[in-house]
């Protein structure tokens, strides 16, 4: 799994910490943090450029009866970015949320 990889990569050699996580059809909830002097952002921006990457790889080379769709979508979604050479997978930005004790809601 491409962002069950990623992770494990980020905690190895990017110095995320990683809580927990949950992957949802649409999105992904991290509760995670950066070792010592470590950007967050710096980690999250490679894991999003990457997993994006991983991600167009795969559906391209499996047998995948949405992939025109898929591809179709992903390509739309970059298509007025001059940032974007192909496809977009990620939304821009992150929602970060600062938890401070198990009480958090």
């Amino acid at each position: 799994m491409a962002i069950a990889d990623s992770l494990r990569y980020c905690q190895k050699n990017k110095g995320l910490e990683l809580y927990a996580w949950c992957l949802m059809p649409s999105h992904l909830h991290m509760i995670i943090g950066a070792e010592g002097d470590r950007k967050l952002s710096d980690i999250l921006r490679d894991f999003k450029k990457f997993t994006s990457k991983e991600i167009i790889r795969l559906i391209q080379d499996e047998p995948e009866s949405r992939r025109e769709w898929l591809l179709d979508k992903f390509s739309h979604a970059g298509k007025y970015n001059p940032k974007i050479k192909n496809y977009k997978f990620w939304q821009d930005g992150n929602h970060p949320v600062v938890l401070y004790s198990p009480e958090f809601t």
